[in-house]
């Protein structure tokens, strides 16, 4: 089951809320758990099996971890059996993601459907223990509520325990919570349903095309193409997952910030997809960084990359992107930021959303000759400025294209706050009209494509 399918829209979404919003207080948890292994369980009975483990791990090593604080050793030791049980869950997706040989078998066996998301929750549960920032929490249903948060199983946001347990314990809800819960949901659905599949069918396309014989400015339309494609596809996610945990009773954080409006990279990585940028640099970059020295600065921005590049993908196209990134992000911290900071905005953020988007022709290429070949395309290695191609893109593509553009730039959120400001704001007359109108589009995109993260996402 996908957030954004009609099943999940009017079924199993209505049903939930409406069973989660009578059952008492004490109990929301153990609904919380029941709703994730339906959630999951939907796809494959067989995804239950490590889903499962991870939870009852996370809290029989968590109490463990946290018995032996006064015995580092001990703890120590603890530590790195649950920290490699739970990579040992994530080599075993990665492998059969790859395809390699009995892949199939521990695909069956083991199927990768969140894995990504609730082993690096289980993961944050031990360290902060282990760290002393929190301490085990002795009641099994709010840990296992947190592992597998079903709203985030498909891309994050991720969570912390210390930051998200008194939620899961004593959930909020209200009309206003609803109500915004639905908005914030109907908005990432829309901009899955009709932005990312647009994007992504737009790219589809593109590929479709002998790459020798793609003008420039085609070549253009499909890197910002890729840009918007990919950004959509996270956020989208993202503002459902939120959506979804408001009405919930449960706040998590914004976990995209207009990326697209950063003046350098280390500030793009800062606003995208910021749970997870957050994830990596505190038990990654931080203790790396932590040794001292520029040696182990870089280090820490290799080690990450690498990391967060296996979070988005298994593909050498992915390694390459994550690799990019953090090539880029060094060159600012050693020289280039000083740089970048003398530039004037403007020119700042395009300089670096052409760098970003470069980057963007590797995350969605199947593979780093293609993207090489695409990018020699964009600057006019065919030989041609713009060809027919490009005006079939224009007409059938242009105006989702500028509408993801004002998106990712914070124009219609600007917009939409000096509205709210206004004495006579008429948002709150309009807002049930609003949700409506997304509803409509959005299903009837749904009904129009087959709705799958396979391009992007490893669920």
């Amino acid at each position: 089951m996908i957030m954004s399918s009609l099943l999940f829209l009017y079924f199993f979404l209505p049903l939930f809320i409406g069973l989660y919003a009578f059952v008492p207080a004490k109990h929301k948890a153990k609904m919380l758990i029941l709703g994730e292994c339906v959630f999951l369980g939907w796809r494959s009975l067989y995804a239950l099996i490590p889903f499962a483990g991870s939870m009852l791990l996370a809290y029989l090593l968590g109490m463990t971890i946290d018995n032996l604080r006064f015995k580092k050793r001990s703890q120590g030791a603890v530590l790195v059996i649950a920290l490699t049980i739970e990579l040992t869950m994530l080599g075993l997706a990665v492998y059969s993601m790859l395809g390699f040989k009995g892949a199939g078998t521990i695909s069956k066996l083991f199927p990768p459907l969140g894995v990504f998301v609730y082993t690096l929750a289980a993961m944050s549960y031990y360290l902060d223990i282990y760290k002393g920032v929190i301490r085990c929490d002795h009641r099994f249903s709010l840990v296992a509520a947190f592992v597998g948060f079903f709203p985030c199983l498909t891309a994050g946001p991720l969570m912390r325990y210390g930051e998200v347990s008194q939620q899961f314990s004593a959930p909020q809800m209200s009309i206003e919570k609803t109500n915004d819960g639905i908005s914030l949901y109907l908005k990432g659905l829309a901009e899955k349903c009709i932005i990312s599949c647009t994007m992504g069918e737009m790219w589809g396309q593109l590929t479709k095309i002998d790459i020798g014989s793609v003008s420039a400015v085609t070549a253009w339309f499909g890197v910002i193409c890729a840009g918007l494609y990919v950004y959509f596809e996270f956020a989208s996610i993202s503002h459902m997952a939120r959506g979804v945990s408001l009405m919930l009773g449960i706040e998590l954080p914004v976990n995209f910030d207009h990326p697209f409006k950063s003046v350098s990279a280390t500030e793009f990585i800062g606003k995208f997809n910021v749970s997870v940028t957050s994830w990596f640099k505190s038990y990654i970059y931080d203790p790396v960084n932590a040794l001292g020295g520029r040696l182990f600065m870089v280090l820490g921005i290799i080690l990450t990359g690498t990391a967060m590049s296996l979070w988005y993908g298994t593909s050498l196209s992915r390694l390459m992107f994550g690799m990019y990134i953090a090539v880029l992000c060094i060159a600012e911290l050693l020289f280039a930021g000083r740089i970048l900071k003398k530039l004037p905005y403007v020119v700042a953020m395009v300089i670096n959303m052409l760098l970003i988007h470069l980057a963007m022709v590797f995350f969605v290429s199947e593979d780093c000759s293609y993207a090489f070949s695409f990018i020699l395309a964009m600057f006019g290695k065919n030989g041609m400025l713009i060809d027919n191609l490009t005006l079939h893109f224009f007409e059938n593509y242009a105006v989702i294209m500028i509408t993801g553009l004002l998106i990712t730039t914070g124009v219609f959120d600007l917009a939409y706050k000096r509205l709210g400001r206004s004495r006579h704001s008429f948002i709150p007359f309009l807002r049930p009209l609003w949700q409506l109108m997304l509803l409509i589009l959005s299903t009837a995109f749904m009904t129009g494509r087959v709705q799958d993260f396979s391009g992007l996402l490893a669920l």
